[in-house]
């Protein structure tokens, strides 16, 4: 499993609003700023954020990006759905074995239900903000 350049920016910019939860509102300059990413291209992941509900904006000066939710309320699995085109575990074919297929549907369930049962709180709870020394392959 590869998570895309979307997933990995749409992670980082909900776990800086997290940390800032009920203190202040990012800018989506200020996190990719940050981050050392273009603008313009979290710009489109975080419009898809905001599409699924997961933040939400506020104009003006004391403006910026915040939660919808608390940090204990959205996963992992949400944010990548909301960013990502798909998340395939395993391509499968018509010519493997029931047992393969057996497995595969069970390394699928696994990534699924890590991806469904961690929220951005547990990844900040468990003090990893440098998810660049992290690769997202399996």
């Amino acid at each position: 499993m590869k998570i895309s350049t979307k997933g990995r920016y749409g992670l980082y910019f909900m776990l800086s609003l997290a940390r800032d939860y009920g203190v202040k509102k990012r800018s989506v300059k200020s996190v990719a700023t940050e981050r050392n990413i273009s603008d313009l291209y979290l710009e489109q992941i975080v419009a898809n954020l905001k599409k699924d509900g997961l933040v939400k904006s506020t104009r003006g000066a004391y403006g910026g990006y915040e939660l919808n939710h608390p940090p204990d309320e959205i996963t992992v699995g949400q944010i990548f759905a909301a960013v990502e085109e798909s998340i395939i575990v395993v391509d499968t074919d018509d010519h493997e074995s029931k047992n393969e297929s057996y497995l595969w549907k069970r390394i699928k369930d696994a990534v699924n239900d890590v991806l469904d049962h961690t929220s951005i709180h547990d990844i900040i709870d468990n003090d990893t903000d440098d998810f660049d020394g992290y690769m997202f392959y399996i």
